[in-house]
């Protein structure tokens, strides 16, 4: 049995899901339904159950599909606290325990602890943190050498998952959540 913590801005859901083959997409047949997202194909997914863990295989979506920020070209091996980003949906593989898991980044465990339950991408934690340290969006943007029209989407998917709107509201998010 594999626990799949789905998140899709501020909403989020667990589910269990014990079988071989999991399809993921917004077609109704699928296993794992992401509604509302024109940017998830019908079957974008599919995980498949090996005997010592899971793989990840993009179903030739249109958008492509990513794990741990990285675009999958070919399987995947899937372990616990794995995110896989689908549209704007992200689903993180559960541990078998249950208990809650945190991804790090690798240059600076310390500060990039972050806790799943956010569902920030990868570079949305970047941006945050940017925040954080009283940036501007140019100077995030120069940064992290990305436009500030960028910065500026990344933002706001950082609001919506978040339930934030100001900088100041963010900031403390970020501080709260072992961002900066």
């Amino acid at each position: 049995m594999v626990r799949l913590d789905v998140h899709d801005g501020a909403s989020r859901r667990s589910i269990d899901i014990d079988a071989e083959c999991v399809r993921i997409g917004r077609d109704q047949a699928c296993d794992l339904v992401l509604p509302g997202d024109p940017t998830v194909s019908r079957i974008h997914a599919t995980l498949r159950r090996l005997a010592d863990g899971w793989v990840l295989e993009d179903g030739a979506s249109r958008n492509g599909t990513c794990v741990n920020g990285a675009r999958v070209a070919s399987a995947v091996r899937l372990g616990p606290g794995d995110r896989v980003s689908i549209g704007n949906f992200v689903v993180v593989i559960g541990s078998d325990d249950g208990h809650a898991l945190e991804t790090v980044a690798a240059q600076d465990a310390e500060r990039t602890r972050v806790r799943l339950e956010t569902g920030l991408s990868a570079r949305e934690v970047e941006v945050l943190r940017g925040v954080c340290v009283g940036h501007s969006n140019a100077e995030i943007a120069a940064e992290l050498f990305i436009s500030v029209k960028t910065v500026q989407t990344h933002l706001n998917r950082i609001r919506d998952k978040t339930g934030f709107r100001t900088r100041a509201e963010l900031a403390r998010y970020g501080f709260d959540h072992g961002v900066a």
